[in-house]
């Protein structure tokens, strides 16, 4: 652990920062001293988390001791007080409180899902900060440990069989949470959501109830950003702020997940679901009544309205019904645009206005958790999901007033559009059914800003909000987007050097035919096949694994279909196992594990994926999981898509109001740049990741698409209008960085599945041990060929022929199966013709006599060195004495000075033990010398000496 000083906070840290981090670390605690809000862009693999981390825990520790110091010191001015209150920064607000306690704010840390948390939380039990106490909100789906509850399959029955449960003192994991809430989950430190649910078990107390009651007592709170940004799920989760730190980690999404929580749809099958629902309500209560003064009565359940309420919410379904019935669609798109305001107009003709929803909602509330508490057949499950679904609707579209109830924000944030209902199923040889289903209509009212969500998170009585991500370029973009004021903005550097990444634009395919993957181009046979020769010559020469991203999946599907019909993805099996992104999430998990064993066995490994899928954000794809990462296309969405059209419409209005809005066709390609930019960041993942990113598509050559890319990655671009020659080049990253970069990072005794992060720091040390032995290696190389030219000179020159001719056999094998890749490519049944081969002229053959040579017996030096080394390393546990030893072997090697080599060995050893003398003795035999050599009358000496001492002690008397 090493410590420092920032702007006046003491932060530790695991071990020495780099200078990227300490300039990110500086950043934040900008913007938490003065509450400013931050948009920080860091590249993956530059230990963001870790500094986020460390940074703001270190903060909050000086805002604490601020707290306690005026608390104490309430009038004096002495320098102990005023260096805590610079450290702690400004106080936005002075009486924020809890309960009426004065407390210091909470770090509340968001991030896109449950399993990227659990990585932020293994960070933080590695840093001095892990006796803070920390908290991790999840829904019931994850925590809930009832049987009853976890038995139901979808998420809205299980919020309303839990809740009736509650309500009705049911549930005795639910009654235990006073008891033993504090004990079971805060007690025994950093806990994830598999602990909490675990010690739920344990101590019978609800993880769901439990981690929500003790979410205001502690310091740093983790949860999914969406339980942040979205109003209905922040209320359901009773997440209250008060002068609380936010931070949006792995941020790129926030903008779209803004959109999607304040947006909402329901359809004509919804309502017709809550009419039926309301109706089988009437007719449970008409059987209580009816068997009330019965022989045998039923128990009465709680319920919290009457009987003429729930006979006017059927008559309010039916009104609404009727109101969505008769909407007018435009002919021949059968849909309709609308400000967002005409929801409410629709609304008010069933008698629903914006001043009496909120009693409408908690109504619908009260019907819901009847219904749950009374029924548990999957029909009526069904139905009281609908009704839950409506209500959500509801709040939706109340909240679109704003903070202020102001009915413009409406028009100005959102829309509606109306379409027919798409149906889940398509009748056959029924003409009468799929006419009914024709009329009925979806009604969706969608948010184009968000900015809506971003400024309403602002007004909830927040210290500052910081936005950060590895992909947030360009950020102009993305401050524009979020629509909060951003005085703290960072684009770093990554830590990285020049010869550890390869960026190639290669315009062109190995038949010349130009890359294009647009959507004209992807029905075109010669294109596909172009573009399959391309995989197949990278397959031959990228080590470990590969990520293949595709614009869409029907454009994946159509690419291995094509490639299966022919040669193509047989000549990449014979390289790489090829594995496929499934769009079933469930079987990801299998796909993956898969991919990595096939790696870890050395196989190697191609993996197709698509943009903005699982694998472009959330897996670890360290080290030899992925040494290349392939960009086929532009991911743009759909053009035709109502809710992509009516978004670039709104911008354009916008951009008439403020000239610094994006436009609708600017949004468009920057959605395709940030998918390209979060499936890029895949492939280097930590300082001493290497790998290469590879654009096939001539697209990314003009300076309009280049200039959106990340910004580290930018320099390093390189454009080639040849195949050959980005072929050529790559060829020679993958030789020289597998030579000189510590590729054993991934095979170290680190897990296959532990973050890149940890890997990296805990071998940190091994792997500059690694390039210290990989140096001497190569200069015990030379000396060995040294010898050996001094002893035959013929072998050396064969020797050195061989070892040469990888780059040479590397050109011909590039020339010659740039060209045999188009036999690969042809259909099964077509044989390639003789004329695609290249030419080999016919080699003369010399008749030499026969000679009887004795076998000589062969040294693999590079074996020989890494045994000895490992030996050596095994035996000289401390690290100085190690490194001291190794550069008198490199010093001996470069200047043969055999005088200075015994003089300096026996300076290291004043004391030989017998494993010293045997690292000693083995040094002869390293450096292969004549018996009656220098060195190896040296080590005959020492094995005599060794020997005498023991007799000596051997035969000492004892001493009485």
């Amino acid at each position: 652990m090493t410590s420092f000083e920032c702007k006046g906070v003491l932060v530790d840290f695991p071990y020495e920062p780099y200078e990227v981090q300490k300039k990110y670390i500086e950043k934040v605690l900008e913007c938490l001293q003065n509450g400013h809000n931050g948009v920080l862009e860091s590249p993956t693999g530059t230990g963001k988390t870790l500094s986020l981390l460390c940074s703001s825990l270190a903060w909050l520790l000086a805002k604490k001791a601020a707290i306690q110091a005026n608390r104490m010191l309430p009038t004096e001015s002495s320098a102990i007080s005023m260096s805590v209150n610079t450290a702690a920064g400004v106080d936005k607000n002075p009486s924020s409180a809890w309960n009426g306690v004065i407390r210091p704010p909470r770090i509340i840390y968001g991030s896109r899902t449950h399993t990227q948390l659990n990585q932020v939380m293994k960070e933080l039990r590695r840093t001095n900060y892990k006796h803070m106490k920390v908290g991790i909100i999840g829904s019931r789906d994850q925590l809930c440990i009832h049987p009853e509850v976890m038995k139901e399959s979808t998420s809205s029955v299980k919020i309303a069989l839990c809740r009736a449960k509650v309500s009705t003192r049911t549930c005795q994991f639910y009654n235990n949470v006073e008891l033993k809430s504090k004990e079971a989950f805060v007690e025994n430190g950093i806990a994830d959501i598999e602990d909490l649910v675990n010690k739920g078990k344990k101590f019978n107390c609800c993880p769901y109830y439990g981690s929500r009651e003790l979410q205001k007592d502690v310091d740093i709170l983790f949860t999914p950003y969406n339980y942040i940004i979205d109003p209905r799920t922040r209320k359901a989760q009773d997440i209250q702020f008060s002068d609380d730190v936010i931070i949006l980690d792995e941020g790129h999404n926030v903008e779209k997940m803004c959109e999607e929580s304040c947006s909402v749809n329901i359809s004509s099958t919804d309502i017709a679901l809550c009419i039926d629902a309301v109706t089988d309500v009437m007719k449970q209560l008409y059987d209580e009544k009816n068997t009330e003064f019965s022989a045998e009565p039923t128990q009465l359940k709680p319920r919290e309205f009457s009987d003429d309420d729930i006979c006017v919410l059927k008559a309010l379904f039916l009104e609404i019904e009727k109101v969505i019935d008769g909407i007018e669609l435009t002919n021949g798109t059968n849909d309709k645009k609308m400000e967002g305001s005409y929801v409410f107009k629709l609304l008010q003709g069933a008698d629903i206005t914006p001043s009496n929803m909120s009693k409408f909602i908690s109504f619908l509330n009260s019907v819901t958790l009847y219904m749950s508490s009374t029924n548990s057949n999957a029909p009526h499950q069904a139905k009281e999901a609908c009704l839950y679904k409506f209500q959500q609707f509801l709040e939706c579209v109340l909240q679109s007033l704003g903070s202020n109830g102001d009915p413009k924000n409406t028009d100005k944030y959102f829309r509606t559009y109306i379409q027919l209902e798409q149906s889940k199923y398509k009748p056959k040889n029924d003409t009468v059914k799929l006419k009914e289903l024709k009329k009925g209509k979806t009604l969706n009212f969608w948010c184009f800003s968000p900015g809506f969500g971003m400024r309403d998170l602002l007004d909830r009585n927040v210290h500052c909000i910081i936005l950060t991500s590895g992909t947030l370029s360009p950020l102009a973009a993305t401050i524009s987007e979020i629509g909060i004021p951003v005085k703290v903005q960072l684009q770093n550097a990554h830590v990285i050097k020049n010869n550890q990444v390869c960026v190639s634009v290669i315009k062109s395919g190995p038949s010349n035919k130009p890359l294009i993957c647009n959507y004209s181009s992807r029905n075109n046979s010669d294109f596909l096949i172009s573009l399959g020769q391309t995989l197949v010559n990278f397959s031959r020469i990228i080590p470990g694994g590969t990520l293949v991203f595709f614009p869409s999946y029907p454009f994946l599907d159509q690419c291995v279909n094509h490639w299966q019909g022919c040669n193509i993805w047989a000549s990449i099996t014979k390289n790489k196992s090829i594995f496929v992104e499934p769009k079933n999430k469930d079987v990801l998990n299998n796909v993956i594990d898969e991919y990595y064993n096939a790696i870890q066995e050395n196989k190697g490994a191609m993996l197709l994926a698509v943009y903005r899928g699982k694998v472009s954000e959330g897996l670890d794809f360290s080290d030899w999981k992925a040494r290349a990462v392939i960009i086929l296309g532009l991911p743009y969405p759909p053009y035709q898509d109502p809710r992509v059209v009516m978004k670039r419409e709104y911008l354009d209005e916008m951009r008439k109001e403020n000239s610094e809005c994006l436009s609708g066709q600017e949004w468009y390609k920057l959605e395709a740049i940030k998918a390209v930019n979060q499936a890029m960041g895949r492939v280097i993942r930590h300082i001493g990741d290497w790998g290469s990113i590879i654009f096939c598509d001539e697209r990314y050559a003009s300076f309009n698409i280049k200039s959106q890319l990340s910004v580290w990655l930018q320099p390093h671009i390189k454009v080639y209008d040849q195949f050959s020659i980005a072929y050529r080049e790559n060829v020679k990253f993958f030789k020289n960085s597998g030579a000189t970069m510590p590729s054993a990072v991934l095979f170290s005794n680190a897990s296959f599945d532990e973050p890149a992060q940890a890997t990296v720091l805990r071998s940190i040390e091994s792997v500059k041990r690694k390039a210290l032995e990989d140096d001497t290696i190569k200069l015990y190389e030379s000396y060995c060929d040294k010898n050996e030219e001094k002893i035959e000179k013929k072998s050396t020159l064969a020797s050195s022929s061989s070892s040469n001719s990888i780059l040479k056999f590397v050109d011909i094998f590039e020339e010659q199966t740039i060209i045999n890749t188009i036999s690969e490519s042809q259909p099964l049944k077509v044989d390639a013709t003789s004329d695609l081969k290249p030419l080999v002229k016919k080699r003369k053959l010399k008749i030499i006599p026969n000679e009887i040579e004795h076998p000589k017996k062969i040294v693999n030096t590079t074996v020989k060195t890494v045994n000895y080394m490992a030996n050596v390393r095994n035996i000289l546990k401390e690290k100085d004495t190690y490194n001291n030893f190794v550069s008198i072997l490199r010093k001996y090697i470069q200047e043969r000075n055999c005088d200075e080599l015994i003089e300096r060995l026996d300076k290291l050893f004043p004391i030989k033990t017998q494993e010293i003398i045997s690292i000693l003795l083995g040094l002869n035999d390293f450096f292969n010398h004549e018996p009656n050599s220098q060195l190896s009358n040296y080590c005959t000496r020492l094995k005599e000496e060794y020997v005498l001492t023991k007799l000596e002690s051997n035969l000492q008397l004892p001493i009485y």
